[in-house]
């Protein structure tokens, strides 16, 4: 009986991290994510098609670089994905990022799989062509 409760402890310590029970989840590793910028101009974001990979943590990095206030908004992206909690999960809870002229700010999170609309939550800079895709492979 000793040597039975022996060989299920070494094989419980042996087993891989990724076979934990339901609910339990591995969080990201927040420091190996990856560096993304997305530049919020005027009618247009930066890139327009924005690649990701699925369930790899990325650092989303949006500026401003107009004179007038700008936003960027994919709620469905938003949704789907993990956001890192505290202020990134707060900036991001309606699906829209509202800058300042010249403001930054960086949402970390692990995208989901999937394809994304983005676009400006003003209707004015939508129809003169602000938005783009999130494709997430």
């Amino acid at each position: 009986m000793r040597r039975l409760l022996i060989i299920a402890a070494a094989l419980s310590l042996a087993a891989p991290a990724h076979a934990q029970g339901p609910g339990q989840q591995r969080q990201p590793e927040w420091r190996q994510s990856a560096d993304y910028d997305v530049l919020l101009r005027p009618f247009g974001y930066e890139p327009r098609e924005l690649r990701l990979e699925a369930g790899r943590p990325v650092r989303l990095r949006f500026v401003n670089s107009g004179q007038a206030p700008l936003s960027f908004s994919a709620p469905a992206f938003f949704r789907a994905a993990t956001v890192r909690s505290g202020a990134d999960a707060e900036s991001v809870r309606d699906g829209t990022i509202r800058l300042a002229p010249g403001e930054r700010r960086t949402i970390v999170l692990v995208p989901a799989l999937g394809r994304y609309r983005m676009r400006s939550a003003n209707f004015v800079q939508r129809l003169l062509g602000m938005g783009g895709r999130i494709i997430v492979e």
